[in-house]
């Protein structure tokens, strides 16, 4: 016994070990509990599907239309107010706009919003979600078989903060 005591200092190694991977474990399990490892639903086929991507983008680059969101929060109750334009400035009246709007810090809680039409080029729809922070908004537009898409992001108050427009 009086020898480990001498000899103390051949634990300190170990002991080093030890907290790196304690350390190593609650920051793995601190990111993925709660959380599913692979956020985006479906990964695979979309990534598979890049060749539709790409020409949805390049389609995206010829129309140039210009999608404008305003978002007003009033608790946990999201209003979603999308203005479509095209390049010039002129309003453009949809068949149909969808928004999938995705909180960033909790993914899979995300929801389709199909908007109202209010007049030609505007559009609302509303949504329910405690859930604060960042939050992603993937706008689809179809027009007389043209599809648009665009993605922004606008950060909103968790419920009970207030009132937010923006």
């Amino acid at each position: 016994m009086n020898w480990l005591l001498r000899n103390r200092w051949m634990f300190v190694p170990v002991l080093l070990l030890s907290l790196t991977v304690t350390i190593g474990v609650v920051t793995v399990l601190s990111a993925v509990v709660g959380h599913p490892l692979g956020a985006e639903p479906q990964y695979s086929a979309k990534a598979a599907a890049w060749d539709e991507e790409r020409a949805q983008r390049a389609q995206n680059e010829k129309l140039r239309w210009v999608v404008t969101p305003e978002v007003r929060s009033e608790g946990a109750h999201r209003v979603l107010a999308i203005r479509v334009e095209d390049k010039h400035g002129a309003r453009i009246d949809a068949e149909r706009v969808e928004v999938e709007c995705i909180p960033v810090r909790a993914a899979e809680a995300r929801r389709v919003v199909t908007m109202a039409r209010l007049e030609p080029g505007s559009y609302e729809g509303a949504f329910d979600s405690p859930l604060g922070g960042q939050w992603e908004f993937r706008v689809t537009v179809t027009d007389d078989g043209v599809r648009y898409t665009d993605e922004v992001r606008r950060p909103l108050p968790p419920a009970g903060a207030g009132v937010n427009h923006g």
